[in-house]
């Protein structure tokens, strides 16, 4: 929204263009704190911002990160209301 007025997400379930594989993201909706707190009650390894576009250190994602949990200290219910106006992109 911010760049370019677009929203758009990786969706949770689709087909590669061959049609031969689907690809399922069974975590789309898990808050990222509490897949982090259940990998280190489970001794897992927690590895950190691992985009495969980053070449270097992580810095928009890291900023709107920052944005956004700034934001949800004044709007509790945040989260839920950007999912929600996610799911018909999903």
């Amino acid at each position: 929204i911010m760049h370019n007025g677009f929203i758009r997400t990786m969706k949770a379930n689709y087909q590669i263009n061959a049609g031969d594989v689907s690809v399922i993201r069974p975590l789309v909706y898990c808050r990222e704190n509490l897949m982090t707190e259940f990998a280190k009650a489970n001794n897992l390894p927690v590895i950190n911002e691992n985009c495969p576009a980053c070449f270097e250190e992580p810095k928009e994602r890291a900023r709107v990160k920052k944005l956004l949990a700034r934001e949800e200290t004044l709007y509790p219910n945040l989260y839920d209301h950007i999912r929600r106006a996610l799911i018909p992109v999903m």
